[in-house]
């Protein structure tokens, strides 16, 4: 399966967006952004944009980016420092509820008590990492070495089923989801920097937890994917830092018009009346509301006409994209203002003209960890000798199973609160959608990728058509979308048919 990256995005693409001050070409604002004065301004400027952004950590981030800034040469460890402030400090990425609610029902204490167990778990998580990743820089025929994927996951599943299955009963069923609760979170982090351990000259155990869960961006998905990539897109003097930290500012800005579109989307659309006073204090807006139901409510609705069932789907098929971009546009503005240049997550995704391309352009590091730890192992292993076969073979891997297993773990909290085996039959739907994803573009990169079909010479109607079938695809796949197991797969198969009249 051929995934266009990114960075091989045309450069001529990249000046279109006018929207925005293209502030890195500015020669001046470069050379200025080099002198301490300048570093300042750009620092402050940092500042004043997570402000308008509504970052809440906004302080902190500062603070770290200023003391990277100053001290360039120690970066990776100033890194490190930051990486491990953030754990101690500001952890909201745990599901704390859920730790809670297992407490409770456990009878145990929910105070101070349950905090020192998390983070002993936390401390014991990370020791018994650096303990792998040593035994993989030093004995790379083992199995935590060659293949650290198949060993963190099937790791974890087991210890996931065994959670719900053996009678685990107080302080002990406690520890083990408290386990889980710490381990998944960090899978898919320790799993690239495993990868990295194996290689020659890879970093030390400290450097890599600067890029365990780094300060600028508490998700599941790795941003900056491993310490080896960390090293490639460094900045190595003064005037790359400079431009890349303007391009951070100009990302800030460009959040900062998309937090309105997405505000204006909810107020306007799905009459959220919290946020209208907002926008009503802000613009002194007082337009009609549309009064459109969120999809996962419409869903559960009976007679809804279907032309407000097409709006709920188009509405949060933009929410969603809204959403992801303004979230990944402050990640990579925190990284790129840390001096390392990384792709952005979502870029142009409505330009796509394969279903494939959009994958890439709509969540690239999503894509990027199924490709590298599901797509090329398949690829390089299986049907040698049946090309298409292994193209599609490699692609379900990814988009379908990749992805079940990444969203799975991920709502491990199901397992808790249903069972392991109602929690696997309420993830019907996901298991659906992904199965759909893995087909859709499976069959698109059989029959040739249509952008390479469409040069920037075809006819504009002929380059239209083909994103439009691509963003349909996507906009109506979003249907089956639903990981939480309250909405049942024949509830989203009767809506999807009522969009074209067909009775169910």
């Amino acid at each position: 399966m051929k995934y266009v990256d990114e960075s091989g995005i045309g450069a001529h693409e990249r000046r279109t967006m006018k929207i925005v001050p293209q502030l890195d070409t500015y020669p001046r604002l470069v050379t200025f952004g080099q002198t301490t004065v300048g570093k300042a301004v750009l620092v402050g400027a940092f500042a004043i944009g997570l402000f308008a952004d509504r970052v809440d950590a906004w302080i902190g981030l500062t603070v770290a980016i200023a003391l990277i800034t100053c001290f360039p040469s120690r970066r990776r460890l100033l890194l490190s420092m930051a990486t491990l402030y953030w754990l101690a400090f500001h952890a909201q990425w745990l599901n704390w509820e859920f730790l809670r609610e297992i407490a409770t029902a456990e009878g145990q204490r929910t105070d101070w008590t349950l905090t020192a167990l998390v983070y002993g778990t936390i401390a014991a998580v990370l020791c018994m990492f650096a303990l792998f990743f040593h035994i993989a820089r030093t004995r790379r025929t083992l199995l935590v070495a060659k293949r650290p994927v198949l060993f963190l996951v099937t790791s974890t599943l087991l210890l996931l089923a065994a959670a719900d299955l053996l009678p685990f009963k107080g302080v002990t069923r406690l520890l083990v989801w408290a386990l889980l609760a710490v381990t998944i979170p960090y899978l898919w982090y320790f799993a690239y920097a495993l990868r990295d351990a194996s290689a020659k000259g890879s970093d030390g155990v400290l450097l890599q937890f600067g890029t365990l869960r780094p300060f600028w961006g508490p998700v599941n998905v790795p941003y900056a994917k491993s310490s080896s990539n960390l090293y490639r897109v460094e900045v190595k003097n003064a005037h790359d830092l400079s431009v890349v930290q303007l391009k951070a500012i100009k990302l800030l800005i460009w959040v900062f018009i998309l937090r309105f579109v997405l505000l204006a989307l909810n107020v306007i659309v799905y009459a959220d009346s919290a946020r209208s006073t907002r926008l009503m204090s802000l613009t002194h807006w007082a337009g009609p509301q549309l009064v459109i139901p969120e999809l996962e409510v419409a869903l559960q609705m009976t007679g809804l006409p279907v032309y407000v069932a097409w709006a709920s789907v188009l509405a949060h098929f933009a929410e969603v994209i809204l959403s992801l971009t303004v979230g990944g546009n402050i990640i990579v503005a925190c990284c790129r203002m840390a001096g390392f240049n990384i792709l952005r997550n979502t870029y142009k995704p409505l330009q796509a003209r394969t279903l494939s391309e959009f994958w890439n352009r709509y969540y690239y590091y999503f894509k990027e960890l199924l490709v590298e730890f599901f797509f090329f192992p398949m690829f390089t292993r299986y049907f040698k000798g049946h090309r298409r076969v292994r193209m599609f073979a490699a692609t379900m891997a990814a988009a379908t199973l990749g992805n079940m297993i990444f969203h799975f773990l991920t709502g491990f909290r199901y397992v808790a609160e249903l069972g392991l085996w109602k929690a696997l039959a309420g993830f019907q739907t996901y298991f659906f959608y992904a199965t759909v994803l893995g087909l859709g573009i499976g069959i698109s990169q059989l029959r040739g990728h249509g952008k390479a079909r469409l040069s920037d010479d075809s006819p504009w109607w002929r380059k239209t058509l083909a994103t439009t079938g691509v963003l349909v695809f996507f906009c109506l796949l979003e249907v089956f979308d639903q990981e939480a197991r309250s909405i049942g797969l024949g509830q989203c198969l009767h809506f999807f048919l009522r969009l074209f009249f067909i009775p169910a």
